[in-house]
């Protein structure tokens, strides 16, 4: 899932009490495995290095640096955990390259776990049918979708303005100013080695859209990251998609739907 994955972690690190306002110096960071070997990741990020981010930085940028910063201050059983009370089933290694996202996740699961952000800290499961009628129209059976509360409200509004900040001045940003989807939204881009896998998860207030670009046999990629990104290959499938659903008014999905934050919520509260 590439760098889908960090804002499960960046979220670890909200409930845990860290604030989007905290800063940290962008520079390379070693960690140590399980077996004492090391581990240092490469970023995309070089001429930033040695300045002083912010965690909402760090994440609007993907940058994965401040990932590895994140990770040495947890174990990585610590970020399984939080990972599958997302909803994630899969095969989760607790390693400390798992921030990076190396693990193989289904789109399913990730809409499910990304509704979380959205729904103010409460996860809903995919629901495929509604209600069943007989040939009359007469309701044999209603069904209602379950939900889990997996992390505060004040976490879930912190995860909020991040994931915002994304889609206005990161790595999510050409929804913007290339595909002219303005709604108030969420997101996050993702790519995997070899520019195998591009991915890109996004939500409004009240719809979630996940989508991935691959192909079964990993050997099936793209030569260069200008186009084997996530934000080239799976962002516009997203954004043409969101554009024809926000501009139906038949739908129910309003285009100026704001997400519901309370006045006393201040992200810069624990800088001050």
């Amino acid at each position: 899932v590439g760098s889908t994955v960090k804002p499960y972690l960046y979220t670890l690190a909200m409930d845990e009490g860290m604030w989007p306002c905290e800063k940290t110096v962008n520079e390379p960071i070693t960690l140590y495995d399980a077996n004492g070997r090391e581990w240092t990741p490469r970023d995309t990020h070089d001429k930033y290095r040695g300045d002083t981010v912010t965690l909402t930085w760090g994440l609007m940028n993907s940058s994965n640096w401040i990932s590895a910063y994140l990770m040495s201050l947890f174990t990585p059983e610590q970020l399984v955990k939080m990972m599958q009370s997302f909803g994630i089933q899969g095969e989760l290694d607790p390693v400390i390259s798992l921030c990076l996202g190396p693990c193989e996740v289904s789109v399913e699961e990730m809409v499910d776990a990304y509704t979380t952000f959205a729904n103010k800290g409460i996860r809903t499961e995919p629901l495929y049918v509604t209600r069943i009628e007989d040939s009359n129209g007469n309701i044999i059976g209603m069904f209602t979708p379950r939900t889990h509360e997996i992390i505060s409200e004040t976490t879930a509004y912190k995860m909020i303005h991040m994931l915002r900040a994304v889609m206005d001045h990161g790595t999510g940003v050409r929804v913007r100013f290339k595909y002219g989807v303005n709604a108030p939204m969420g997101g996050k881009t993702g790519t995997t080695n070899n520019n195998s896998d591009g991915w890109f998860m996004c939500f409004t207030p009240s719809l979630v859209c996940g989508t991935w670009v691959g192909g079964e046999d990993r050997g099936i990629h793209f030569d260069n990251m200008a186009e084997g990104q996530g934000a080239s290959m799976a962002l516009p499938i997203s954004a043409l998609y969101l554009k024809k659903v926000l501009e139906d008014p038949d739908l129910g999905y309003s285009p100026t739907e704001q997400f519901e934050i309370p006045k006393w919520f201040d992200p810069n509260e624990g800088c001050e």
